[in-house]
């Protein structure tokens, strides 16, 4: 019966606070998801088991794994830790429960911490006890669990969970996939195939009949020389044979130099494939991101320059914004420097005549010559009022003189007030007459260069946003090695593709020729040993040669039993594949065409995608690689003839599949395991209602899915305070 996971729950462990009652899940046969973002418990789940089956943890941050006993100390909650005073002990621990069939298993594992010193989170404030595991057992009739005391029985029954040699194929997190089958590699393709059939006893079969088959050999070679008379030609053919397998054996070995070359070069342009095509969508991007940024430095310039001439424009004549919003002040200032100069005026006018009065006032009789007849006066040289001549020069004629000029004398000038602002004021209006007129072209003109401003604004805001979209482009297209801005090998990769390439097509070239080599050696070998069998005495006992006849027929046989029990397998696990990727990639545009298994020069297999029009389907996506190798993870189950009895446990699967790859991969895995349990955050959307996508809420309505849980911390509190807040929503 299969292996199904009934709950999980955990004590004080990383962000899980609390007591086992407190923080557990509850699992059903079939798919059961577990949602959350980061840092809201999905590695800790994972971590758990981890604990369970290795008696280790893995670190988030450097993502190495540790003795349990090593890392006690982070394991605590923190907010346990912090609770606990000097003197105090806490417990932490993981809580299993699982059933087949007719029993059901609940394995602890805990350690208890004690403090013994302040700092919370140095070591050596904490001292570790690992308790020893707990299991126990019961059956569904009686269902009080009895202690299981016998060590190698408490092992057996972690172990059932789920097999030591099927782990890598049940228990892993997203990236390991890619790790878990590389069919570049021959050995890959060999435990794959021992994982399904029993090809090892081949072997084993293969290297008796060849030892026996070497003995048989010397033993009538031996024979051979005790019971014949000296002959040249057979020691000639014995010693020439003996020579062709030493050469045979040099090109094998040249050979399986070569096939390691090759194999290192497929390996290399298979890790670099998808980051080839990164690195040359990269380089594209590149040279539109350099394209894009010389044309934005030169709007920038012109933007920059603008707003620096906007501020001339204030001060400008041509321009005169300064004087906008000053019209009434313009008025008010002219008539005030009207009234200015009137009074300014009146007062000068009044301090001369207060100190010279008769310069200023000249009190005529009455019928006094007015202005005309005064002229008349000067110049007859009479005076019309008392009828007398007033001869030029005569004080008479001089006093004619006085009258008529009265009015115009300037005397010399005199300080009449205490600061003269004439010449202040007057600079001040003659200095602004060039603004005076600007005042209705000035809102056209700020509207006119608010326009242009605009439209430069724009036209920057345009480039920035597209020249950040090409980065963000750029940075999504990620290399191994180069997710930092600061180092990008994308020249180097594209340059070490290609070479691998070159590398591969050389071995290749290498590889075939080696093989005629070989074929040629072999077939002299043989030859050769023909000549030998004539060559031989007759009366040697028949039974040696029978022997070594045999023997040989019996290495031949093995080897070709061995060779088509492989391929056939590789065939069978083609078949499963396609099957089990027809179903995964049943959402995307792509389906139609199917997975190809070719063997390499190597031995290997080159796992490619072909389309409906037979052509391979390269460079695709990290989500697409890795869902070809999932197919080939569960054709490697689906192919065993027996039914596969174990859960699957994957930590974030989906990071790099897609909403099409997601939504078949959920619908597809029950067609292979019993049970599976996975921790994603592709279904998490934190600003949503429901924080849950859409698919995510299509999934909580399908009957696929049996259980759904939402991990969520509050991440307003501090670190010391998280917890992990587990919600069941199906």
């Amino acid at each position: 019966m299969a292996s199904i996971i009934n709950s999980i729950s955990f004590k004080n462990f990383f962000n899980y606070y609390g007591d086992y009652d407190t923080t557990k899940y509850d699992f059903e046969e079939g798919v059961n998801i577990v949602v959350a973002d980061n840092g809201a418990g999905k590695s800790k789940f994972f971590n758990a088991f981890l604990w369970l089956f290795y008696d280790t943890v893995l670190n988030s941050d450097d993502k190495k794994t540790y003795p349990v006993k090593d890392f006690a100390v982070k394991i605590i909650s923190d907010k346990a830790k912090n609770e606990t005073s000097i003197g105090e002990s806490i417990e932490t621990g993981i809580k299993i429960e699982y059933s087949t069939g007719r029993y059901k298993f609940q394995i602890i594992k805990s350690f208890v911490a004690t403090r013994i010193a302040e700092k919370l989170s140095d070591f050596d404030s904490w001292q570790i006890t690992l308790n020893d595991v707990e299991v126990d057992k019961t059956d569904h009739v009686l269902p009080k669990y009895k202690p299981i005391y016998d060590v190698e029985e408490k092992y057996r029954v972690i172990n059932q969970l789920i097999l030591p040699t099927l782990r890598q194929y049940s228990f892993f997190q997203g990236e390991e996939v890619d790790k878990m089958i590389d069919f570049t590699k021959k050995s890959s393709i060999e435990d794959a195939v021992k994982t399904l059939t029993n090809i090892s006893k081949y072997e084993d079969i293969a290297k008796i009949v060849q030892d026996i088959s070497s003995k048989a050999y010397n033993d009538l070679n031996k024979q051979t020389k005790s019971t014949s008379d000296h002959n040249d030609r057979l020691e000639k053919a014995i010693e020439l044979k003996k020579s062709l397998e030493d050469q045979l054996s040099q090109e094998i070995e040249k050979l399986n130099i070569q096939k390691e070359l090759y194999e290192t070069a497929e390996q290399e342009k298979n890790d670099l494939e998808q980051n080839f095509a990164n690195a040359e969508k990269r380089k594209e991007l590149d040279d539109k991101i350099s394209q894009k940024s010389k044309v934005l430095r030169g709007v920038k310039e012109d933007y920059d320059n603008f707003l620096e001439g906007i501020n001339s424009r204030f001060f400008d004549g041509g321009f005169s914004w300064i004087s906008l919003g000053f019209e009434q002040s313009v008025i008010d200032f002219k008539n005030k420097i009207k009234d200015f100069r009137q009074k300014r005026y009146e007062k000068r006018a009044l301090l001369n005549a207060t100190e010279n009065p008769n310069d200023y006032f000249t009190i005529l009789p009455s019928d006094s010559p007015d202005a005309v007849t005064l002229q008349q006066m000067i110049e007859s040289e009479h005076c019309h009022v008392c009828n007398r001549p007033a001869k030029k020069g005569s004080d008479a004629h001089n006093y004619f003189l006085k009258l008529k000029n009265r009015p115009n004398e300037a005397n010399t000038k005199k300080d009449f007030v205490k600061n003269d602002l004439e010449d202040f004021f007057g600079n001040l209006q003659i200095n602004a007459s060039p603004f005076l007129n600007k005042f209705e072209a000035i809102p056209q003109s700020v509207m006119r260069t608010r326009e242009k401003e605009l439209e430069l604004k724009k036209r920057l805001d345009k480039l920035n946003s597209e020249l950040k979209a090409l980065k963000t482009r750029r940075k999504d297209i990620l290399i191994a090695g180069t997710e930092s801005e600061v180092v990008d090998n994308t020249s180097n990769i594209i340059n070490q593709y290609k070479g691998s390439i070159r590398r591969i097509e050389q071995a290749s070239s290498r590889i075939e020729r080696l093989q005629g080599n070989i074929s040629e050696l072999k077939t002299k070998i043989s030859n050769t040993d023909k000549e030998i069998t004539n060559l031989r005495p007759k009366d040697i006992p028949e039974g040696f040669t029978i022997n070594y006849e045999m023997s040989q027929d019996l290495v031949e046989a093995t080897n070709k039993a061995q060779a088509r029990v492989f391929d056939e397998m590789v065939s069978l696990l083609e078949n499963h594949a396609n099957n089990h990727f027809k179903g995964l990639i049943k959402y995307n545009d792509i389906k139609g065409g199917v997975l190809n298994f070719e063997k390499t020069p190597s031995g290997g297999i080159s796992l490619d995608y072909i389309d409906e029009l037979g052509n391979e389907v390269s460079g695709a996506s990290e989500g697409f690689q890795r869902m070809k190798k999932f197919a080939v993870v569960m054709a490697i189950i689906s192919a065993n003839t027996s039914q596969y009895n174990y859960p699957l446990l994957a930590d974030a699967p989906l990071s790099a599949f897609g909403k099409a790859f997601n939504k078949g991969f959920f619908e597809a895995i029950p067609d292979v395991f019993p049970q599976s349990i996975i921790l994603v955050k592709d279904l998490y959307d934190k600003d949503l209602d429901g924080k849950l996508t859409d698919l995510g809420q299509a999934l909580l309505k399908s009957d696929t899915i049996k259980t759904l849980y939402l991990n969520e911390v509050d991440e307003e509190l501090p670190q010391i305070e998280r917890t992990t807040k587990i919600e069941r929503r199906k």
